[in-house]
């Protein structure tokens, strides 16, 4: 494994190049800390696995901590309080074809880019989102991993984008709920929270599993299954999770019969589900 200087150019040959050969994270660093950062080690070292990645995960996170100092210190008193960091792990390079040799080394390079601020505003008032046309296919192999072969989000972007909504709840080819563009989803119904199963397709964000793990250590009720739309006609409250926006409850949902659905993004479940991250923040 090898660490790549973040200005030097991309190899024609890099194999995340040519055929999305690796994975990724991305970080939200506060106040020069990385938040939840032992699950994002985690996913680093469990994704690299999935698709025989050879890397070393205590040199990764050494290097993480380095970035991390390396910006501060750059930044002085002008470093803002909040900053977006990615993680980006390479197949390495290669010539031709798709096969990886056995001493490919993986490359491994950081990039630091603003934190979306109207995710503040989007945490008060509640996303709006659609249900998108676009279908996760299901591959057991690469379900939860967060690999860099996206195009699937592309598409759905771009119908989000067209729609001019926040966000997309999105499904897999046989109609279950699997998360959002870019995020997980959770929703409350009877008093309880629900979250889509990833067996098959989808990531696994670090915040949904910070709030599975909480959730379960506490004995609290929480289902993990196949879900189809209809649940969320039923629910009393929708969250979508990522690392950069925490919680995010949703306000209203487009379905695909263009009825609306629409939900309490001050909800007392909503704010217990906020408390807990934020408690798995502060420890």
């Amino acid at each position: 494994m090898r660490i790549i200087p973040s200005a030097t150019p991309i190899s024609s040959s890099d194999r995340a190049f040519n055929y999305g050969d690796g994975v990724f994270t991305t970080l939200l660093v506060s106040e020069h800390q990385v938040e939840l950062l032992p699950y994002h080690i985690s996913r680093l070292e469990h994704d690299a696995a999935a698709i025989k990645l050879n890397i070393d995960i205590r040199a990764l996170e050494a290097a993480i901590a380095e970035q991390v100092k390396t910006i501060k210190s750059g930044s002085g008193d002008n470093a803002s309080p909040k900053y977006v960091l990615k993680v980006h792990v390479s197949g390495g390079q290669a010539g031709r074809g798709y096969a990886r040799s056995e001493d490919s080394e993986a490359l491994v390079r950081f990039s630091q880019h603003p934190y979306p601020v109207h995710y503040d505003s989007l945490a008060n008032e509640g996303a709006t989102v659609i249900c998108a046309q676009t279908r996760l296919a299901i591959q057991p192999l690469l379900a939860g991993v967060k690999h860099m072969n996206r195009l699937e989000q592309v598409l759905i972007k771009h119908e989000v984008d067209d729609a001019g909504v926040h966000d997309a709840i999105v499904c897999d080819t046989q109609d279950n709920i699997i998360e959002a563009s870019a995020g997980n989803v959770f929703f409350y119904l009877n008093e309880q929270w629900y979250t889509p199963s990833l067996k098959g397709s989808g990531v696994n964000g670090v915040v949904r599993q910070c709030l599975i793990d909480s959730l379960l250590n506490d004995n609290c009720s929480l289902h993990v299954g196949e879900y189809d739309l209809s649940y969320l006609r039923k629910a009393s409250a929708v969250v979508i999770t990522n690392a950069l926006m925490g919680v995010m409850p949703v306000q209203k949902i487009q379905m695909p019969d263009f009825s609306y659905v629409d939900f309490d993004v001050r909800s007392d479940a909503i704010v217990a589900l906020k408390t807990r991250l934020q408690t798995a923040l502060q420890n």
